[in-house]
């Protein structure tokens, strides 16, 4: 008895993998307006979205004046929660979340895509000392940028 086997396509593609919106083949990215209190926050971000599309695609991202399509966003919140506690007053470890949305516009300002209200987070080592505590404070939310970058660039592909 024989089996005839056949290449069966069900629609389904790894995540990120996808073509970007409305035939768009270069990006700019502007950098995001942060209404966190963090300072620099949005430098921070705006880095890890041009390295994460530069990344997937060196030829993905131009300046706005020559893209297919302008990236904007605005950091919409910053938390940090305590996960451990040495006692009732003394956390050890907490967690950065960052909330972020994000508009991808064509150059006649059509609306090819909307992320709203993306998040992703870190936990980070509270320490004794403030200068380490602030230290890895700068380290998780490098690593948050990252996370949301990667995020943003998923949801962007992943519908069309």
């Amino acid at each position: 008895m024989a089996i005839l086997l056949l290449p069966v396509s069900c629609g389904y593609h790894l995540s990120g993998t996808g073509k970007l919106p409305g035939d768009v083949q270069t990006i700019g990215v502007s950098v995001l307006t942060n209404r966190t209190a963090l300072s620099g926050l949005e430098t921070i971000v705006t880095g890890a979205l041009v390295d994460e599309l530069t990344r997937r695609r060196q030829d993905l991202v131009v300046g706005a004046d020559q893209a297919d399509a302008v990236l904007t966003g605005t950091i919409d919140a910053l938390s940090t929660e305590t996960l451990t506690r040495s006692s009732t007053l003394t956390a050890v470890e907490r967690r950065m979340t960052i909330t972020a949305s994000f508009i991808l516009k064509d150059r006649t300002g059509k609306v090819l895509w909307r992320g709203q209200r993306l998040t992703a987070d870190q936990a980070y080592t509270v320490d004794n000392l403030r200068t380490e505590t602030d230290r890895n404070l700068r380290v998780a939310s490098a690593l948050v940028a990252q996370r949301l970058a990667e995020y943003v660039y998923e949801r962007l592909t992943d519908a069309f």
